[in-house]
């Protein structure tokens, strides 16, 4: 499986642009839990004025986390891949 890190110029208004790609499974790793502890601040944000919109936020999150989990570990499986990413 390939995974990777794609950097994009988006500049408003327009289509993103692909700048690079990175295959670095450590800054993959880094990147997922950066995604998804950002996740998790805008729902714990959101709860405070709804707590509604949060508990649905949190869930996002949540499925966020299980398929970043699942395409790291997949990854880290593959030959090339490194154990233990993301758990």
């Amino acid at each position: 499986m390939n995974v990777v890190l794609a950097i994009l110029y988006a500049p408003e208004g327009q289509r993103p642009l692909s700048i690079a790609r990175v295959h670095d499974r450590t800054l993959l790793s880094a990147a997922a839990e950066s995604a998804i502890r950002e996740a998790e601040a805008t729902a714990t944000e959101l709860e405070e004025r709804d707590p509604m919109l949060g508990a649905l936020q949190l869930e996002e999150a949540s499925k966020l986390k299980h398929v970043l989990g699942l395409l790291l570990t997949t990854c880290a499986e593959s030959p090339s891949g490194r154990a233990g990413l993301l758990q």
